[in-house]
């Protein structure tokens, strides 16, 4: 991801932000700079897809990644967010992102994420339990909403 790739980024989470969190400008340019992987999937010179994670230690500030830290260390990599754009979806964009973080989470032993749960997020809740993902907290955020803090074990995968 570059700062030419911002503007695509951008709209991306926009168009998605029902189900993750907001990020503007600036925001998106601190998080590129401490983040482990800050990456977008290019279609034809077209942004279709961006992922961003964080390993333990890193200076992501939400909650969740708070939670995850005190949970397990630095035993983790963070997958903060991963969007599709609309067109690209069930092309198989966001398996292959998944395996290459999976991939790159192996080390940690274990891959951590975020999900809304209430009002549920059914869609990503079934996508994940289908990858091996599965809940281990819950996090009532302070604007209401209910996160299901879900991990994907993978020291023996």
């Amino acid at each position: 991801m570059t700062t030419a790739d911002e503007g695509a980024v951008l709209a991306l989470n926009a168009a998605a932000e029902r189900h993750v969190d907001p990020l503007g400008a600036d925001r998106l340019d601190w998080l590129r700079l401490i983040a482990a992987h800050a990456a977008v999937v290019d279609l034809d010179g077209e942004v279709a897809a961006f992922v961003l994670t964080f390993a333990p230690g890193s200076a992501q500030d939400s909650l969740d990644f708070q939670w995850f830290t005190e949970t397990y260390a630095d035993r983790f990599l963070h997958l903060d967010r991963i969007v599709v754009a609309e067109q690209h979806r069930r092309q198989g964009i966001g398996t292959a992102v998944y395996r290459a973080v999976e991939r790159a989470a192996k080390p940690f032993d274990r891959l951590v994420c975020q999900i809304r749960s209430d009002p549920p997020d059914a869609p990503a809740l079934a996508f994940h339990a289908v990858r091996g993902f599965f809940e281990v907290g819950k996090l009532l955020r302070p604007d209401g909403l209910t996160m299901a803090l879900c991990s994907k074990e993978l020291a023996d995968a």
